[in-house]
């Protein structure tokens, strides 16, 4: 089957890969710097590959929709044989085979084709992929004709409960994966520089979280909308736009990111100074953005690939670079900080990180070109584009770019917050906050990765113009969203005790923790359900929806609650949390009401003039 997925990222602690928070055994460090939290298929058509061509739609936004409009690859009326057609579509015999099955099945699921057959044939199905009968040839075209009947007729023809939670659940557990191991880059770092000294472990945290904030959450941001571009281009068949979109995007990013480069090589110390008052540390790290800033580059082209990619099904690819690059990056900082050779000491740990960022990029490229993948990756690549074509059509990136940087920035920088009001309440609360925030982190990992395969999997479907499949994988991802949050519930309730024993071994810390864990357990429910409903609004191509409540419902309802909780009511660190869950209860609420009561009309509408509009650039 080729499986649907997409990266997405947003999400506040999909920063998380890039975050500071602290480790195992207590690693806090002092109240003068601000520790940061650690962050196919197609099956209503499963998306087939057929020629290259791509398609071009007419029409407006007050056309009538056909449901379920999508044609069959298999062409029962195409007088070219089998053996033609997998030639010229690029497919073997198994290829050919398995996308045959994946129709049929689609088929037999929406109750217009008999598991043995329809009609005159005697076809019987052993298995997938596998189908014997007495005539080979009347199969496809059998198969063939029902679709196109089943369309002409206005038969809806729609994916299924049981197909889209398969789907789902196997495109998102490599990403629980994959998440952990880019998270494991940042501790590295921490854990690395610990040993040199406070000053050494406050200055990473310091410039890693200054990095965060006002770099790569928001290059994370911008990137989002391939999210809905690219899965959208790749849903509607049009194959070269995905590698269009993708350069365009990496083009806009860097630009963007230039001016970030220079505040990071020439004023970030004396900002920093203006907010910490210890020079020594604000020296520190903006030595660290310093560095950092050569690999950000790399940064921008591995986020813009990992899209390339997961658009069309191939969402594995990030998890096998990142099993390589992740014992690399421990390597790295081990020689470049301790080593008596070639080691450079604090400077080290920033240079591991950018030697990374180029790494995973360079993976990432490697895979895509030596891959034997049934989706061949590089359908979607005719070459760089002219530079000309790179600088047209901004717009409609940009528009669902800024949205996307707002919903990303708003969370991030709202959990910020939260670490600067514990700051205030004293170091046993700051180091509680750290330890909850990195719990959060971690906890957040599986439904996240539900919301990321969500996001390009409703893509599709609204790129293939099949909007019920597309309300079918929203159900989907909040129950399985559901499951995911009371199995984080269950075991954050019942081991709270050790859970908070592995981070601190200080009494009071230990308490405050696990005082607070039965609320942060309660949120689990809503956390899930905000990222599950963000990534069926950026699969629908509303990401600007998302960022409006990001915005009121953090910093007009969840800070503000937060801070009477805390100091006002005197709560501490439970109220801090309070306050934040009754913003993530609102964003739920809203998110999901906004995710089912769209405008199917508008919708479509909006990602067919996409398509056509990128189609002509």
């Amino acid at each position: 089957m080729s499986k649907q997925f997409s990266h997405t990222t947003n999400d506040r602690r999909s920063s998380i890969i890039y975050s500071t928070s602290v480790g195992k055994a207590g690693l806090f460090t002092p109240a003068d710097y601000i520790p940061q939290e650690s962050e196919e298929n197609l099956i209503e058509g499963e998306e087939q590959e057929g020629s290259e061509e791509e398609p071009s739609y007419t029409g407006n936004d007050d056309e009538t929709e056909r449901e379920g409009e999508y044609h069959s690859l298999l062409d029962a009326n195409n007088s070219r044989t089998l053996q033609q057609e997998a030639w010229q579509q690029g497919y073997d015999s198994h290829d050919r085979k398995r996308l045959l099955d994946e129709e049929r099945d689609l088929l037999i699921d929406n109750k217009l084709l008999s598991q043995h057959g329809n009609g005159g044939g005697d076809i019987e199905s052993h298995g997938h992929g596998q189908a014997i009968g007495p005539d080979e040839e009347e199969r496809p075209a059998e198969i063939a004709n029902t679709w196109e009947s089943a369309i002409e007729s206005g038969q809806k023809i729609s994916t299924t409960f049981k197909r889209e939670t398969q789907v789902i659940t196997m495109n998102a557990l490599p990403l629980i994966f994959t998440f952990i191991l880019q998270n494991s880059l940042s501790l590295a770092s921490i854990f690395s520089v610990s040993h040199l000294g406070t000053k050494e472990l406050g200055g990473v945290t310091l410039g890693s979280m200054t990095a965060n904030i006002t770099g790569l959450a928001a290059i994370q941001g911008l990137c989002t909308c391939l999210d809905t571009l690219c899965a959208q281009a790749y849903g509607a068949k049009n194959y070269h736009l995905v590698g269009v979109l993708v350069q365009r995007c990496a083009v806009i990013t860097i630009l963007a990111f230039l001016p970030m480069m220079y505040v990071w090589f020439v004023w970030s110390e004396k900002i920093l100074a203006l907010m910490i008052p210890e020079r020594e540390l604000c020296a520190l790290a903006a030595n660290y953005l310093r560095v950092t800033a050569f690999g950000v580059p790399g940064f921008i082209l591995f986020e813009c690939g990992k899209r390339f990619l997961q658009c069309q099904g191939i969402f594995h690819a990030s998890t096998i670079v990142l099993f390589v690059c992740a014992p690399l990056n421990a390597l790295m900082n081990y020689l470049l900080v301790w080593n008596d050779k070639i080691g450079i000491g604090y400077l080290g740990a920033p240079l591991s990180v950018v030697i990374n960022y180029w790494l995973m990029t360079l993976g990432l490229l490697i895979y895509a070109m030596t891959t034997k993948h049934k989706e061949r990756p590089l359908k979607c690549w005719n070459g760089i584009i002219p530079k000309e074509q790179a600088f047209k059509n901004w717009r409609k990136m940009i528009n669902l770019a800024i949205p996307g940087v707002v919903m990303v920035e708003a969370e991030f920088l709202g959990f910020e917050v939260l670490t600067i009001f514990a700051s205030h309440l004293g170091t046993d609360a700051l180091g509680a906050q750290s330890i909850v925030a990195t719990i959060a982190s971690l906890a957040y990992q599986v439904p996240f990765s539900i919301s990321v395969s969500t996001s390009t999997r409703v893509a599709n479907f609204i790129g293939a113009s099949l909007y019920d499949s597309c309300m079918i994988t929203c159900r989907v991802s909040l129950l399985l969203s559901f499951v995911c949050s009371s199995m984080n519930m269950f075991v954050i309730c019942r081991y709270k005790e050790q859970i908070a024993s592995l981070f601190c071994t200080e009494s009071a810390v230990v308490k405050m923790v696990v005082d607070t864990l039965p609320l942060l357990a309660f949120m689990q429910l809503f956390d899930a359900f905000n990222a599950s409903t963000a990534g069926c609004l950026r699969g629908q191509g509303r990401q600007k929806i998302g960022g409006y409540i990001n915005l009121v419902a953090f910093y007009c309802l969840g800070v503000p609650m937060a801070y009477v909780l805390a100091f006002l009511y005197h709560l501490g660190v439970g109220g801090l949390w309070l306050g934040i869950t009754s913003a993530l209860v609102m964003m739920s609420v809203c998110q999901g009401y906004a995710v089912f009561h769209g405008d199917r009309r508008r919708i479509l509408g909006a990602a067919r003039k996409r398509n056509a509009e990128t189609h002509t650039s």
